[in-house]
């Protein structure tokens, strides 16, 4: 009997250290960053969301998919030790006015719910994941100004001479309908097989002239799916790369082939095309154009200021 339970204490003893070492070669230290760790599935989780947001983006090839990786996690340990100071210095941004930065930016860009989701779709982020990223950039704009003692200010001048570039002050906007159908989260290879031949038949029958509107209502899981998936009026500059190349040149009733993306497929379809000079007298313009130029400086101080404090840092590299 005693025999019986040392083996079974053995066997499940096995089974745990067979986990464990499974675990280890799923999962292990890329980087450590004064003493705090990167685990290789961070590294990948922010490569694929790198990959969502531009599909152009190749990682078939082993050479370049290790070159991304190594980029990746440079920037991943910048991050961390911009965390690490802001911790450091207590600084704090709270949530009213990460609340109210989102609520600008939508004023800005006149973007509609359903466009907001659009455009958080396409650059791979939730909600909670975009109010994340604009409360990092409000603690490294405090960050900035506090360890290099000097306010970043936009002038009138810069905002002019910003607007006066013909590439900017000439906007077109499109009028997009979408037909978006993801995978599903974790899908398997039927699951997977499933939405490849459902987009097919999509945009066979959208080519045999099937409505649009009715069958974004539905099918599609986007954004305005219960409207025909119509997004309104998107700038060139607010689309991916990718839905831009798509998008550009097609004629109002025009629409995509399939378009696919790491995480299913997108189908669009261009319904009017409005084109207007900007002018740079108009406040939202201006506004818009300051955030934009501030944000440009913003990153180029903090890149600056990183790099010096990755010299002076411990850092350790395990890729």
């Amino acid at each position: 009997m005693r025999s019986s339970v040392k083996l079974s204490f053995l066997i499940v003893g096995l089974i745990a250290l067979f986990g464990l070492a499974q675990a280890e070669t799923l999962d292990r230290i890329v980087a450590v960053v004064n003493g705090e760790i990167i685990l290789y599935s961070e590294l990948q989780e922010q490569l694929r969301r790198l990959t969502q947001a531009a599909p152009e983006l190749k990682t078939d090839d082993p050479a370049q998919r290790s070159k991304m990786e190594r980029e990746v996690l440079q920037q991943m340990v910048r991050d961390r030790l911009s965390d690490q100071e802001i911790q450091r210095l207590k600084i704090l941004v709270m949530p009213r006015e990460v609340d109210e930065t989102i609520a600008a930016i939508k004023q800005e860009n006149h973007f509609t719910e359903a466009q907001f989701d659009y455009i958080l779709q396409q650059q791979g982020q939730t909600r909670d994941q975009f109010r994340q990223q604009v409360k990092r950039d409000l603690e490294r704009s405090r960050l900035v100004d506090r360890v290099l003692k000097a306010k970043t200010i936009i002038t009138p001048e810069q905002i002019d001479a910003y607007l006066k570039n013909d590439q900017n002050s000439l906007a077109e906007k499109r009028r997009l309908a979408l037909i978006m159908l993801p995978y599903p989260q974790g899908a398997d290879a039927q699951k997977t097989e499933e939405v490849d031949k459902l987009a097919r038949d999509v945009v066979n029958r959208l080519k045999g002239g099937a409505d649009f509107y009715k069958l974004a209502r539905e099918y599609s899981k986007g954004p305005a799916a219960d409207e025909g998936g119509d997004l309104g009026y998107l700038s060139a500059d607010e689309l991916a790369p990718q839905i831009e190349a798509s998008t550009r040149g097609l004629k109002p009733g025009e629409m995509t082939d399939l378009i696919k993306t790491p995480s299913g497929y997108f189908i669009l379809k261009v319904t009017d095309i409005q084109r207007e000079r900007q002018s740079a007298t108009d406040s939202t313009v201006r506004e818009k154009a300051r955030r934009q130029l501030f944000q440009m400086e913003m990153n180029r101080k903090f890149q600056d200021w990183v790099k010096d404090l990755e010299s002076r840092s411990f850092i350790q590299i395990s890729l």
